[in-house]
């Protein structure tokens, strides 16, 4: 029998179910081209079915090890009732055929969010289109059919056909300009803790990462770098390191004012240097050793972490932007029946630390450039080879691999415009790679940030303002200054003062939110225990209150239309991880000696993540954190295993940055270079780590990031209630807990 698109809609919306939404055309490729027997059949830019039934998914989201290349792939395999055995996943190109969302950034712990959308239309449609040939060939409705794993099943003659016996006719079928897709009910592999599809791969050596490049003709290249964030290239002397055999050129790396100024200064950033390029990479750090290189530091050679802290204090009295004035601080802070209570925490810079250490592969022929390199985002990469190169960007093909860990590092584009800038010098294809040392020295570190932060408090006992100023080396990380709108205080006045650098900067897994979280969780854990209240009751309380959100007429549309309506949601979010915490007994205080528990909450987008830590104090460790209680509201969770490894790996990332972290800089140099003196936890170090996710059916938001903000002041409220010493920094050092130490020993 057959039917229209209209009845087709109707009777199909009987099987499935689920909402019927509307589709935009454009985001599909081209539909109905023939194909030959064994050769896939595109259905859209996400999915292709070949006439024995593989399935092939496109992956337009970079796998650095969180998981995206399994989960997303998840997604598209559930609306098309696929059998998950019979798909692959193939990494595809950047391609300006696929929208922002769709393909672009790889971070922001945005890729299930932004495709979320795309990628179940794209399942939900090739599974519309499969049901449709399957109903003409048996001329049969759709209500008279079942779907399930890759197979089409005749009700009424039990007759099945499998996915690629239909492939081929389903593709040549109109795209349907609406599309039914599931229920939460009826999902069978989202919500499932699938196992991580690169697993296998990684740990039996297969996966192929950009450091396994290879190609005919390649030629291996190690740059000499200036140690000095803006600093110059002097002069250098190459003589002894061109005797060593197989070195087959020495030149220096730079770019004109011109092109330097079209970068973006922080994705685009080169560091001047002499490049060596020689027949393998081991002969080329052989002569970077024999190379005599002076520098000059021009205005951070006489730089350290002193000098910077000293720079920010200067600025504490004098702010230079005001960047919230709610109610009215002054009369609070000058009347002599309250209290002010002051405070200072600092935050400072942090290093990647990755396991696979940076590189990239370029081929430069006739104004064309070829790449080969993992980063989190190809458009941007193409965009800052092109400029460097004074090309332009339909010029620069990006092959985007797999990378060994990223963090944020390999959103910049340097060791591209590198291995380009050598690769059109020699003629060749080269690959540059970076040294551990490079890394840790010319990394683009966690900016700084000091936060002054002040209340004051009635003889009621009640915080009646507060006072936030900020100290930061970059803009875009300040913007998390203004975390007082989920807290509620009757006046608030927040600063932001801008010093220069002494490091270069960029993205460090969450960024800004890791920056405000340790300052606005502990100040929070201060003023509770200053009023005799319970950590965790205090908050509540806070969240309780009506915030005054300010004037929307002083904000523009989309604030009003979006941040704000997100704010309300965090804080329905926070008030709901606080209440698990409390009803399922997971804040247990102990009068154990030496032993304490701290509590710290964070977002990061819409996520909400609690953290609960559980430290004792020890001679040999100074402090140990025995276990931390992750309790996240993310909405809907695709892959618990994998959503879990993220919030474990957050938790790790952020407690080295406890114990090890921050950065020793002498005349603008950093003094750190490898995993001995930049140090990252060991095994017998990692505490007991148990992450709760709150359920829910709204909408999935990001896991690879949230999990870090709220970890360092969890543990360093954690440490004052162990000892009863008040640590407002990181790292904690052996001589921020002598004072304890020395009381036990007397005692």
């Amino acid at each position: 029998m057959k039917i229209n698109r209209r009845d087709f809609l109707k009777v199909s919306g009987k099987v499935g179910g689920g909402l019927m939404i509307s589709l935009s055309l454009p985001m599909y490729g081209k539909i109905g081209e023939t194909t030959k027997e064994g050769v896939e059949i595109p259905f859209n830019k996400f999915i292709s079915i070949d006439p024995n039934g593989e399935i092939t998914i496109m992956l337009t989201k970079h796998e650095m090890g969180q998981g995206t290349g399994t989960s997303i792939p998840t997604i598209i395999a559930d609306e098309l009732d696929a059998d998950w055995n019979k798909v692959k996943i193939k990494q595809i190109e950047y391609s300006p055929d696929y929208t922002w969302h769709e393909m672009g950034t790889t971070g922001g712990s945005g890729s299930i969010s932004r495709t979320w959308d795309a990628v179940r239309n794209a399942g939900a449609t090739a599974k519309q289109l499969l049901v449709q040939a399957a109903s003409q060939r048996w001329n049969v409705d759709a209500v008279a059919m079942e779907v399930s794993n890759s197979f089409i099943t005749n009700l009424v003659t039990g007759e099945k056909l499998e996915y690629g016996e239909l492939a081929e006719a389903a593709s040549k079928l109109p795209v349907p300009e609406e599309v039914i897709l599931k229920t939460h009910e009826e999902y069978v592999y989202i919500g499932k803790p699938i196992k991580n599809r690169i697993t296998k791969e990684v740990v039996s050596g297969q996966s192929r990462y950009g450091l396994d490049m290879d190609m005919p003709d390649l030629v291996y290249a190690s740059i000499e770098k200036c140690p000095i964030y803006k600093g110059k290239l002097k002069s250098y002397d190459d003589s002894e390191a061109r005797q060593i055999e197989g070195v087959l050129d020495i030149f220096p790396i730079g770019f004109s004012d011109e092109i330097k100024s079209s970068l973006n200064p922080t994705l685009g950033y080169v560091n001047e240097g002499v490049v060596i390029v020689a027949k393998s990479t081991w002969i080329a750090f052989k002569a970077r050793k024999a190379l005599i290189v002076e520098w000059d530091g021009l205005e951070n050679g006489a730089r350290s972490i002193e000098s910077l802290n000293a720079d920010m204090r200067a600025l504490k009295d004098a702010p230079e932007h005001l960047t919230m004035d709610l109610g009215n601080i002054g009369p609070s802070f000058s009347s002599t029946q309250n209290e002010t209570m002051s405070m200072e925490y600092d935050n400072p810079y942090q290093a990647h630390a990755l396991m696979e250490p940076l590189n990239a592969t370029a081929d430069y022929r006739e104004d064309k450039c070829e790449i080969w390199v993992g980063t989190q985002d190809a458009e941007q990469t193409i965009g800052e080879v092109a400029k460097a190169m004074e090309i332009s960007t339909d010029k620069v093909i990006v092959h985007n691999l797999k990378s060994g860990g990223s963090f944020g590092r390999r959103y910049h584009a340097d060791t591209s415009i590198e291995a380009a800038f050598v690769s059109r010098k020699m003629q060749k294809p080269v690959k540059v790679i970076w040294t551990r040392e490079d890394e840790v020295r010319n990394d683009h570190f966690q900016p700084y940030l000091k936060n002054y932060l002040r209340a004051a408090i009635s003889p009621e006992n009640e915080v009646v303002a507060i006072e936030n100023k900020a100290m930061a080396t970059v803009e875009y990380v300040t913007w998390t200054e203004k975390w007082e709108h989920y807290y509620a205080f009757p006046n608030i006045r927040c600063h932001r003062s801008m010093v220069p650098t002494v490091l270069h900067e960029g993205a460090w897994r969450s960024v800004g939110e890791h920056s405000a979280a340790l300052s606005k969780e502990c100040f929070i854990d201060e003023l509770a225990l200053k009023l005799n209240k319970d950590p965790l009751d205090y908050r509540m309380e806070l969240l309780s209150r009506e915030v005054d959100w300010g004037d929307p007429k002083d904000f523009p549309d989309w604030a009003v239309d979006f941040m704000i309506p997100r704010k309300k949601l965090l804080r329905e979010r926070q008030v709901e991880v606080l209440s698990y915490a409390k009803k399922h007994g997971l804040w247990n205080k102990t009068t154990e000696p030496g032993k304490g528990i701290g509590f710290a909450m964070a977002n990061f987008g819409p996520t909400v993540c609690a953290e609960i830590a559980e430290v004792s104090m020890d001679e040999e460790f100074g402090f140990k954190v025995d276990k931390v209680t992750a309790i996240v509201h993310c909405g809907m969770v695709i892959n618990p295993h994998i959503g879990k490894g993220q919030i474990e790996g957050s938790i790790i990332w952020a407690l080295s940055a406890v114990k090890y972290g921050g950065m020793e800089v002498e005349n603008g140099k950093v003094q750190r270079s490898n995993f001995h003196d930049n140090k990252v936890l060991r095994m017998d170090e990692l505490p007991e780590i148990e992450v709760i996710f709150i359920e829910s059916q709204e909408r999935p938001c990001g896991l690879g990031e949230p999990g870090t903000p709220p970890l360092a002041p969890a543990v360093l409220n954690a440490i004052y209630d162990a000892s009863g010493l008040r640590v407002r920094k990181i790292p904690v050092l052996e001589e921020d807990l002598n004072t304890f130490f020395n009381s036990v020993a007397m005692t």
